[in-house]
């Protein structure tokens, strides 16, 4: 018996070490991503008011255990397309690195152009597939967002600029070249498996302590 009593518990440690290397090892992945604008006639009554726009509390600068720097590396020969042609003109371009969390526990990741005409995020996350939830405002007619009033029936705008929306929530493939098409604001992304850098890797594994046998029970 007290050799059962032994195995069981040992049987519980190893399990519960498991649990904590499992929650420990997420899939990090190189995140490369562009945002360009498309030069067309559209007119900006079309464009929806701009409301409160959604900022991640990430950046792609930042270095801790939810994100990593990186160097750009697959898009670059797109984007430099892009900007050669006299039809497009690249706002954004950055890669980074981050781990793939659940949708509950994913963080955004703010995207914002040097020029101060593209803001937004771009949150990934993992729900059994891998998804991607962007959301950007291309502030050409100006960066105010819309004003409410608590006189007025609700849902009635007072005021704000009407500017290029892209907002859309897709399952995405790792490795694959993926666009958000938009008539004036597309993006392209691409994801892809990489290890987990050192830096962000936790230095050691929670461990479990288990109570010592009482006498009583190895007596059984």
């Amino acid at each position: 018996m007290k050799t059962d009593i032994r195995l069981t518990r040992i049987a519980i440690a190893f399990a519960l070490l498991l649990l904590s290397f499992g929650a420990n090892a997420q899939q990090w992945y190189h995140v490369e991503l562009v945002v360009f604008e498309r030069f067309s006639g559209v007119n900006a009554e079309q464009w929806p008011t701009m409301n409160q726009i959604r900022n991640g509390s990430l950046s792609p600068q930042m270095a801790n255990k939810y994100i990593q720097p990186a160097s750009i590396d697959s898009l670059a020969g797109v984007a430099q397309r892009l900007n050669n042609s006299s039809n497009y003109r690249v706002h954004f371009h950055k890669a980074w690195q981050q781990s793939m969390l659940s949708k509950r526990s994913a963080k955004g990741v703010q995207i914002s152009s040097a020029n101060n005409l593209v803001e937004g995020q771009l949150k990934l996350y993992r729900v059994n597939y891998l998804h991607a939830d962007i959301d950007l405002w291309f502030k050409e007619n100006g960066t105010q967002t819309s004003k409410w009033s608590d006189t007025l029936p609700q849902g009635i705008e007072t005021g704000g600029p009407r500017n290029p929306h892209l907002t859309e929530i897709r399952r995405v493939k790792s490795k694959e070249l993926i666009y958000f098409d938009h008539p004036r604001l597309p993006a392209i992304l691409q994801i892809t498996p990489v290890a987990a850098p050192a830096a962000a890797v936790s230095e050691t594994p929670e461990s479990y302590s288990l109570p010592e046998t009482t006498k009583s029970a190895e007596a059984q």
